[in-house]
């Protein structure tokens, strides 16, 4: 069973039913997670804010998020990884769920509209122009499931009278390029142009799930067009920078000073030049240590050789560096990479006068920041799930293979869980230094409900737990529905996960990408350890509870807290050997027993199903 490990989003769809696949259980990757990111504040994004309407020209490459003052955003999300050689840095994905990453309906049948994109309003009334256009470049599935050939991806235009009239329309199929962008441009005739014209990107398929993928970029909307016009005066870079220090994506701040050198990768990027003519263009990558602000030149204005061709694509790579500055306590390190184009404003000239038009800056794309975090973890992912991967075996466990080159002490494990529908659910974590063998740390825990803006959740070991060389961390289910882990698609490590679904380790082959699952380390021991002997601790079973729960030892004093931190009275009842408590009808979650006898006082973690 082993060998099914793929990417099977059939199974994606059994999920979203709530249907099990105990008789398939087998790891499975899961199509893309929603992403958001808002643009930083600016004095145009202001003045946008106050204004009605927008002004033409009118220019969004993403390279800066997916910005709400100039879009209506309905179940569209932002990606920096799905799509495949884009125009630049920063997509829209139109996937099939919605924010929240639901499908739009449960019913396999059901085909229609799913995720939406909408411009705010344009005041064109008085023009009858017939020079006004608009572009952009698409791509059909990118790095995400390719749409069928009955699904379509379409362009529409609001009219005077309030209607969407469809102006251009794509079908999927295995006819069309994945791993191509397109460049559609499309006139906006005089018929449209009244006070309130609007247009909008529209995904139409099964709206069961997220399994037809379009991907938008590099929207231009102006006058004094053609059907030609299909060049600009950009250069732009394409991706997020790529660094790595060994296999990591982060590195615990007490190991990297003395573990860094020679195991620093080059920074990686790609550039496109927009324009059809050559330009001669520099770059420069900086590293800075973002606690002192130090920062090191890595290249500087070095010029590209050969001279970059009109509409040409090119990757490149840094300058080898041996070590980075590294500050006196936990950072994160910020990679620069800045291209040297001559790219400006945009402006136009009407005889003798110019006008720069503040909202169309050909140089927003021309810089890309990336961040290395120093802090007390290892990380193989960026922080970014792209996509999510799950086992779907009751009892089944899932291991990330680390490797530490000190001795250090475990202190924590953070998991990013995806699913916002699972909380509450019961797992175990685990921590194995050989997986031939048992675990030498198990605990019983759950899923707990995120706050707003929670990434990773963590799980403290409460309990000093030393490794060296190769370690593995992880968790075991009681379920045989998959449960969702994010899943880094920049940085392949796939060769780090292993899961056991019938009784045997297997290690996985096809699922490409990083699992969010990072052990935290201390470098000297972080729980001190309990005086109170063994013989006189106060013994609780079962753990996990759903209804009785049994105290056996001499203790003074109990007092019961939830997982909020408030003491709750519960039924409690004498028994021969201590005490039995009464935890039917509670919710599931975390709560804490706090006894108080001859030796001290004691906490003790229950968790209740």
């Amino acid at each position: 069973m082993g060998k099914g490990l793929s990417l099977i989003c059939t199974c994606a769809f059994l999920l979203f039913l709530g249907l099990e696949l105990e008789s398939h259980a087998q790891i499975v990757e899961f199509a893309p997670i929603h992403q958001v990111k808002i643009p930083k504040n600016t004095a145009e994004r202001q003045q946008l804010r106050i204004q009605d309407t927008q002004p033409i020209p009118f220019w969004d490459d993403f390279s800066q998020g997916l910005d709400t003052m100039v879009w209506e955003v309905n179940g569209a999300s932002y990606t920096e990884t799905i799509g495949i050689d884009a125009p630049s840095v920063g997509q829209v994905l139109f996937n099939g769920v919605d924010a929240n990453g639901k499908p739009y309906s449960l019913s396999q049948r059901d085909i229609g509209i799913t995720d939406m994109l909408t411009s705010k309003v344009f005041d064109l009334s008085g023009q009858n122009s017939n020079s006004l256009y608009l572009s952009y470049f698409w791509q059909a599935g990118g790095k995400a499931e390719y749409p069928d050939s009955n699904d379509q991806f379409f362009l529409q235009f609001l009219n005077e009278s309030g209607n969407w009239i469809t102006v251009w329309n794509q079908f999927g199929g295995i006819e069309e390029n994945q791993t191509m962008f397109s460049q559609e441009i499309i006139q906006v005739g005089p018929e449209y142009q009244h006070e309130a014209f609007q247009f909008r990107f529209v995904a139409d398929g099964r709206q069961v799930g997220p399994f037809d993928s379009w991907i938008l970029d590099y929207v231009y909307f102006n006058y004094g067009r053609s059907t030609t016009d299909l060049n600009y005066k950009d250069r732009s870079l394409t991706q997020v920078n790529q660094v790595q220090l060994g296999d990591y994506a982060a590195y615990p701040f007490p190991l990297i000073e003395g573990n860094q050198e020679g195991f620093w990768s080059r920074i990686e990027n790609q550039f496109y030049n927009l324009e059809n003519r050559f330009r001669a263009m520099e770059y420069t990558i900086q590293l800075r240590d973002t606690l002192t602000n130090s920062i090191v030149a890595i290249n500087q204005n070095t010029p590209f050789d050969p001279v970059p061709n009109s509409k040409e694509r090119r990757s490149f790579t840094s300058n080898e560096f041996d070590e980075a500055p590294i500050s006196s306590g936990a950072s994160a390190l910020e990679f620069k990479t800045s291209l040297t184009t001559g790219d400006d404003l945009y402006f136009e000239v009407d005889g003798n006068d110019t006008t720069f038009f503040q909202t169309l800056d050909y140089r927003v794309n021309d810089t890309v920041k990336s961040y290395f975090p120093v802090q007390d973890y290892f990380s193989y992912d960026r922080g970014t799930a792209d996509y999510a991967a799950g086992i779907n075996q009751k009892s089944g466990m899932l291991a990330v293979k680390y490797d530490t080159p000190e001795e250090v002490f475990l202190k924590g494990i953070s998991i990013n869980f995806t699913n916002p529908n699972q909380a509450n659910q019961a797992i175990d974590i685990l921590v194995w230094k050989d997986l031939d063998q048992g675990p030498i740390y198990r605990r019983e825990d759950l899923i707990p409900v995120k706050e707003a803006g929670e990434e990773f959740l963590y799980y403290s070991l409460d309990t000093n737990i030393q490794v060296s060389g190769e370690f593995y961390i992880g968790y075991a289910q009681f379920t045989n529905d998959f449960i969702h882990v994010g899943l880094d698609k920049s940085n392949d490590q796939g060769d780090k996960l292993y899961y056991n679904v019938l009784g045997a380790w297997e290690e996985n082959t096809e699922v490409q990408g990083a699992m969010m699952i990072r052990p935290h380390v201390s470098v000297d021991a972080p729980f001190e350890e309990s005086s109170v002997p063994e013989a006189r601790l106060i013994k609780v079973f079962p753990n996990p509870v759903e209804t009785i729960l049994n105290l056996e030892g001499s203790y003074s004093d109990l007092r019961i807290f939830d997982s909020f931190g408030r003491e709750i009275f519960l039924q409690r009842e004498r028994s021969q050997e201590g005490e039995i408590i009464n935890f039917t009808g509670q919710h599931p979650g975390i709560y804490v027993i706090n006894v108080v006898s001859e030796d001290g006082s004691q906490s003790i973690r229950i968790l209740v199903k």
